[in-house]
C-alpha cells in the first residue's frame, strides 16, 4: 500500500472509531494554535456523524414523528455504533435498524416499543421497494390470469410482505400526508408493499389472501389461487409472469430460469 493509499486507509478509519486508530492522531495530524490533532479530526468525526444521522432521519420520517427527533436520534445513534456502516450506498444505511431496536427493546409488559419496530419495518420495506427492481421494463412478462395448471406466478423483486402487530403503514400514511397522527391501537395487520409504474402500492389484506400470496412468493402454484385474486395482484405489480411447468423456480423473479440444454450449444 502506497503512502497516500495508506493515509486515507487510517483516516477512514479512524472517523470509523475514534476510539482506534484516531488515538495516535499527533502521529498523523498536526495541531493547531487552538485545537489539539484529534480535536481536529473530531471535526472530521462529527460531521460524518452528523450526515448519518440526516440519512437515517430521511429514511424513517415516521418514527422521527412518532418519537420526537432527540428520542430518535438517540436510538439512530445506538445503531449506526453496533453497526458501523458498510455498504456504499446510503439506501442501505438502516439495514438491520428493525432488529437492532428489537434486540435491545426493554423488557416489560407494555406492548407500545412493538410499534417502533413495526415502523422501522414498514420504512424499510419502502426503501427496499422503491430502490428495488420493478416490473416497469418487462411489461410484457406480466401475467394476466393464472396461465396453465400448474404455472407458477413469480413475484415481483420489489415486492414485500409483512406481518405487523401495529397499523404502522396507517401512521406513517397520516405522518406522509403532513399530519401529527395520534398512537394507534394495536391490531394484526398482513401488508403487501409492491410498486407499479414508479409508484408505491401498499394494500392490507386478509388472512387467507395474504397467506395465499406468501404461497406464490415461495413458489407456490397458480391454481392453488383464485385467479380473480391472482389477475388484481398481477395489475398492483406484485407478480410478473408465469413459468412454464416444469421450469426451474426462481424466486427472486429477476430472470427466467432457462430449461436444462439437451442438444450441443
Amino acid at each position: 500500500m502506497g503512502e497516500l493509499a495508506g493515509l486515507q486507509a487510517w483516516l477512514h478509519a479512524a472517523i470509523l472509531d475514534p476510539d482506534g486508530p484516531a488515538a495516535d492522531a499527533a502521529a498523523v495530524v498536526t495541531a493547531s494554535s487552538r485545537l489539539t490533532a484529534r480535536e481536529r479530526l473530531a471535526i472530521y468525526w462529527r460531521g460524518y456523524r452528523l450526515r448519518l444521522l440526516e440519512c437515517m432521519r430521511g429514511l424513517h420520517p415516521g418514527l422521527v414523528r412518532l418519537l420526537g427527533q432527540d428520542t430518535f436520534d438517540g436510538f439512530a445513534l445506538d445503531f449506526l455504533d453496533a453497526h458501523p456502516p458498510r455498504a456504499y450506498t446510503l439506501f442501505r444505511l438502516d439495514e438491520g435498524f428493525a432488529a437492532h431496536l428489537r434486540e435491545t427493546r426493554p423488557d416489560g409488559a407494555e406492548p407500545w416499543p412493538d410499534m417502533i419496530i413495526d415502523l422501522a419495518r414498514v420504512e424499510r420495506a419502502v426503501t427496499e421497494v422503491t430502490e428495488a427492481p420493478g416490473t416497469e421494463e418487462t411489461p410484457e412478462e406480466t401475467p394476466e390470469r393464472a396461465g396453465p395448471s400448474g404455472s407458477r406466478l413469480v413475484a415481483a423483486p420489489c415486492l414485500r410482505l409483512l406481518r405487523l402487530t401495529w397499523p404502522a403503514n396507517e401512521y406513517l400514511a397520516a405522518v406522509g400526508r403532513g399530519g401529527d397522527p395520534p398512537l394507534p391501537a394495536p391490531r394484526p395487520v398482513r401488508l403487501a408493499v409492491g410498486r407499479r409504474d414508479y409508484a408505491l402500492v401498499v394494500r392490507e389484506l386478509g388472512a387467507r389472501p395474504f397467506a395465499a400470496l406468501e404461497r406464490l412468493a415461495g413458489g407456490g402454484t397458480a391454481d392453488e389461487v383464485p385467479a380473480e385474486w391472482v389477475r388484481h395482484w398481477t395489475e398492483l405489480g406484485y407478480l410478473t409472469r408465469a413459468e412454464r411447468p416444469g421450469a426451474r423456480h426462481d424466486p427472486a423473479g429477476t430472470h427466467p430460469a432457462p430449461a436444462e440444454r439437451t442438444t450441443p450449444r
